[in-house]
């Protein structure tokens, strides 16, 4: 049994604590939040869940980590906590779930890298769509060759983030503590992207904020040159009015087409393979969205030794990072771009 701490009860804590409780081997055992009454919450909503004895509260995280009978801590804060407090659990010998993004600097992520190998323990970071089976199936055919070459990939993403969303909350839309709308509403679609289609060679981006209340940016659009010589294009905004128009992600080849949209991921609209015919286990993988819990699973199963990494570790969840700050630092100094950079900061942003 793996006993778990959670740090962070806001929103996306929820999804955990339901997560959580559908996993035979894990049980939460404390949790940590600067607000007690949203601790109470968190608590009263798991042992609902799955009624247990108790679960310790702790205002400051610190006094979590230090619980030496805590495995796994989950970490569900504000963006430009995550990576200040992954490194905090990983130096009390933790092993850590880290919600996106990883970090909001490319030497937090060079730190928690270090400390991984370090002191030998597991991080990983939620892109939870990798492990939504419709997606690790069209990975799978992209491997296998299925669309041939690839030589076009397309990420869309259409929502709406009204005024209030920011300004009730003293971080969201700041370069130095939220990151950007990319970071936060498209880094999902981003990593997808670029897991299919490859390591990236450069990025040539644009991004445009058409709001008072904030920083950080409304729209973006990037034009993403692949080592495998194949490109990619990632168009993004939270001002889609009235409501969310949702998600499409494509993927061209010389031997078929993948496309897939919807509000969350849930209409395959394309599925055509020169050499594949049988297409009907595609659409039948697309009603299966239990990815968080495949994902608490791999990573106790790598814990276990049962499988041999985690998909989305700090080296693959770095990839997706560093194309936004691709995108970010081509916006920045107004040209084209090579992948890696060297050194990165959202708060370069806000001095630019």
């Amino acid at each position: 049994m793996y006993r778990v701490g959670l740090i962070g009860c806001g929103y996306i804590a929820n999804k955990h604590l339901q997560t959580i409780s559908q996993i035979d081997r894990a049980e939460l055992v404390a949790i940590s939040d600067i607000e007690p009454i949203r601790m109470k919450e968190a608590v009263q909503k798991y042992t609902t869940l799955k009624p247990i004895t108790s679960v310790k509260q702790y205002h400051d995280y610190i006094e979590l980590l230090k619980n030496d009978t805590i495995d796994i801590v989950v970490i569900t804060t504000g963006s430009n906590l995550h990576a200040k407090m992954a490194i905090q659990a990983l130096l009390h010998d933790k092993h850590v779930i880290l919600e996106k993004p990883l970090a909001l600097s490319l030497a937090e992520v060079k730190r928690i890298h270090e400390l991984t190998k370090a002191k030998q323990k597991q991080v990983i970071v939620c892109h939870q769509l990798r492990y939504r089976p419709i997606m690790r199936k069209i990975k799978e055919l992209i491997t296998l060759g299925a669309l041939g070459k690839l030589h076009f990939g397309t990420a869309s993403m259409r929502v709406n983030r009204p005024t209030n969303y920011y300004t009730k909350s003293n971080w969201k839309g700041t370069w130095e503590k939220d990151g950007g709308m990319l970071i936060n509403q498209g880094i999902h679609l981003v990593d997808l992207l670029t897991w299919f289609m490859g390591d990236v060679k450069s990025v040539y981006g644009d991004i445009a904020n058409f709001s008072r209340v904030k920083q950080t940016e409304d729209m973006a659009a990037g034009i993403i040159t692949f080592t495998n010589g194949s490109r990619g294009v990632i168009e993004a905004n939270t001002i889609t009015q009235p409501n969310n128009l949702g998600y499409n992600l494509s993927i061209f080849g010389e031997e078929g087409t993948i496309s897939i949209g919807g509000s969350n991921f849930n209409r395959l609209e394309r599925c055509y393979m020169t050499n594949l015919t049988n297409v009907d286990k595609l659409q039948e993988l697309i009603n299966d969205q239990n990815e968080h819990v495949y994902m608490y699973e791999n990573f106790m199963n790598v814990l276990e030794n049962k499988e041999e990494q985690v998909l989305v570790d700090v080296q693959e969840a770095s990839n997706s990072l560093m194309t936004i700050f691709g995108i970010y630092e081509s916006y920045r100094l107004n040209k084209v771009v090579d992948l890696p950079l060297v050194f990165f900061s959202t708060k370069d942003m806000k001095e630019g």
